[in-house]
Order: structure tokens, then C-alpha cells, then sequence
């Protein structure tokens, strides 16, 4: 693979957590044969059409280090089984994340309602629009809560 990609790491920049969970849930009921015709599918498509779909599902670009073309390749090879194991791995580290930057952005929260009553009010600022950074990527009620209170 090129640049250290595994199956686990080309899912996990595909899709934000709330598509991973559908896309899960959908994949718990599919058929076998089911899962390798998806995979063909996948395997068959234009690597640029991949990138496309992917910015246009929350999953950004893919990292410099994967290669499309053989992210899809490697998609056509895996068997049911291993596109589900990748998919809750997927799942799993991208939820961990998840939750580290939101905590990360309750805390520049915290601290820039010190700045306020310090009425320190440039460095309060700079707290919340970092927080508001931290969670640019993610998405879910948590998230979108947190970042109508900043």
C-alpha cells in the first residue's frame, strides 16, 4: 500500500461519524453477496468521482499519503467481513476524535468566559474561534449545540 494505507485508515477519511453509524447499520443487514457487489461498485468507480463524493459527504480530501486509485482497488479486495471490521474500526477512531476535540473546545470555552469576566475581551475571542476550529470537522447535535453556545 502506498504510504502506510490500510483498509481501516482510506474508510476512516471517507465519511464524517453520523454517515459511518448509517452506513454501519445499513451494511449490518446487507446480504454477502450484497457487500461484494457494493465493493465492486466502489472498486469500478473513477478515483476522481471517489474525491468528489467524499468533500461532498463531510469527508474532506483524502490525505496526502493515500493514493484513490488504490484505496479503491483495496476496497474491490476486501471481503464482507473486512469491510465491516474496517468500517467499526473507522467508526470507533473517528467517534475518539470526535470527543477529544469537542472536550478540547469545552474548554477553550471555559476559558474564554474567564477572559469575559476579566473583560479581557480580544483573548476571549481568540478561545472561542479556536474552539469553534476545533470542531469544523464534526458534526452531530453535541457539535452543533456547543457551537451555537460559543
Amino acid at each position: 500500500t502506498k504510504g502506510g494505507s490500510t483498509p481501516a485508515n482510506i474508510l476512516e477519511t471517507m465519511f464524517n461519524p453520523d454517515m459511518m453509524a448509517a452506513a454501519q447499520k445499513m451494511m449490518a443487514n446487507m446480504k454477502p453477496e450484497d457487500m461484494q457487489r457494493m465493493s465492486q461498485m466502489a472498486a469500478g468507480m473513477d478515483p476522481k468521482m471517489m474525491e468528489s463524493m467524499m468533500k461532498n459527504m463531510g469527508g474532506g480530501n483524502m490525505p496526502g499519503n493515500v493514493d484513490t486509485a488504490e484505496a479503491l482497488k483495496q476496497m474491490q479486495n476486501m471481503t464482507p467481513d473486512q469491510m465491516k471490521q474496517g468500517m467499526a474500526q473507522a467508526s470507533t477512531q473517528m467517534n475518539a476524535q470526535k470527543q477529544y476535540m469537542y472536550n478540547a473546545s469545552e474548554m477553550l470555552k471555559n476559558e474564554g468566559n474567564a477572559e469575559v469576566k476579566k473583560e479581557d475581551y480580544p483573548a476571549a475571542l481568540t478561545k472561542y474561534n479556536k474552539a469553534l476550529d476545533n470542531l469544523k470537522a464534526h458534526t452531530g447535535d453535541d457539535v452543533g449545540n456547543m457551537k451555537v453556545n460559543l
